[in-house]
Order: structure tokens, then C-alpha cells, then sequence
């Protein structure tokens, strides 16, 4: 979806797939697709080679049980694997992460999610914890229950307090989700910064600019100094 909107924007766009030859099926001609896997990063270093910007949306299939091992791979160490090609390509541009509500708030669904997604939402803030340890300018999106509805009509609430995961309260179209990270794009508000993203009340009023220049960067706590013990 995020492709999509970045394609209708005008934007250049490559996609790291496993199935060059689905994702090609998916997205069509105009977007350049290069084989890869998050979870060999021998494979990442040529598809991250002059980019401007990576925006990592990928995680294990939504509505499947999933066992904490595969989790840890794709949604943990695919963004330090991810983190560390970049480093390493000399990568100067704005990472964005897509992830999800409830990552640092409980709730019951949040629970559930957990016990039936491998504790997706811990290995979730460990990936958030090591993007902000990064030498690296990002965005965090933290993003309500995604649905398949058409996007542009609801009121869009962006906020930095931190939401439960809720299926009935925080909900957001994925059309609206993938307008929210083109905005977010080369907004400089959004620099090192952390927000959720979920429908408001009513209809659409105000842009996505507008609504990002509210934006605070991420404060991040200083190292402590190292203790010292006397003989």
C-alpha cells in the first residue's frame, strides 16, 4: 500500500522481495523490485546501495499464528540486519518504521496479540529501542488496527501519547496509514520522532502537514556514566 501511494506521488520507488516474481505481479512494471531477505543480510546490501530513504513495513502475515522464533527474525533482527546494511552503504536519509499501537501500553488485546504473534509487540519495541540507538534520522509509526477501507475520510488523529492496542477504539485504514508515511516522508517535524496514527472523529478536515508540524522529537535518555567502585 505504502509503495503504491509513494508511486502515485511520483516517487522512485525499489521493493526488497523474497518473490521478485509475486511482488512484481503485485505492484507492477514502474516500481523496481530486487531480490532479498531481511533475515540474510548478505542479501541487503545491494538493494539499500543509493537509496534516500528506507521505509521497513515488513512483518510476519497478520490473522496467523506464529511462533516467537519467526517473529524475532523478521520483526527484530530484520531491522538490525536492515540498520547495519545501511550503516554500512554510507545511508544519510530518513528510515521510517511502520509498527503497531500497544507497543508500550497494555491492554487485553495486546495480551492476546502477544500469546498468539510471538510476543510480536515486545520484539516490536526492541526494534523501535534499536532504530533510536542508530546513527540514523528516523520515524517511528505506531499505527491503529489497519483495515481495507477506502482512505481520505475519516479525520486522522496523530498523537505521541501512547495508545493501547484496541480493535473497536484506535482503528485506521491502511490507505490512510500509507498517506501518513509520505507525508512523514521529508516532513522535518517527523525527524527522530514517534507518533501513533488512527482515525479521529468525523470527517477529514485538516492535512497530514498540518496535523505533523504538532510533532516533538523523541527524548531519548542519556547514557549514564559508568559507576566506579573503590578498593
Amino acid at each position: 500500500m505504502i509503495a503504491q501511494r509513494l508511486m502515485r506521488e511520483g516517487i522512485p520507488v525499489r521493493v526488497l522481495a523474497r518473490n521478485p516474481t509475486e511482488a512484481r505481479a503485485r505492484l507492477g512494471a514502474s516500481c523496481e523490485i530486487v531480490a532479498g531477505d531481511l533475515t540474510k543480510p548478505d542479501s541487503l546490501p545491494h538493494p539499500i546501495a543509493g537509496v534516500t530513504h528506507i521505509v521497513f513495513t515488513a512483518g510476519r502475515r497478520s490473522g496467523r499464528p506464529t511462533s516467537e522464533k519467526n517473529i524475532r527474525e523478521t520483526e527484530y533482527l530484520g531491522v538490525v540486519n536492515t540498520l547495519k546494511a545501511a550503516r554500512e552503504a554510507g545511508f544519510s536519509g530518513r528510515f521510517l518504521y511502520m509498527t503497531s499501537s500497544g507497543v508500550t501500553s497494555r491492554s487485553f488485546w495486546a495480551w492476546a496479540l502477544n500469546i498468539y504473534k510471538g510476543n510480536t509487540l515486545l520484539w516490536r519495541r526492541r526494534a523501535e529501542e534499536a532504530i533510536r540507538a542508530a546513527d540514523v534520522d528516523y520515524t517511528v509509526i505506531r499505527a491503529g488496527l489497519l483495515l481495507n477501507r477506502p482512505g481520505g475520510q475519516r479525520a486522522i488523529f496523530i498523537t505521541q501519547e501512547d495508545l493501547p492496542l484496541s480493535l473497536l477504539r484506535y482503528r485506521v485504514a491502511r490507505e490512510d496509514v500509507a498517506e501518513t508515511f509520505v507525508a512523514a516522508l521529508n516532513h522535518p517535524r517527523a525527524s527522530r520522532a514517534t507518533f501513533d496514527v488512527v482515525w479521529g472523529k468525523g470527517p477529514r478536515r485538516q492535512n497530514l502537514s498540518a496535523l505533523l508540524d504538532r510533532i516533538e522529537p523523541d527524548a531519548i535518555p542519556a547514557a549514564s556514566p559508568p559507576s566506579s567502585s573503590r578498593g
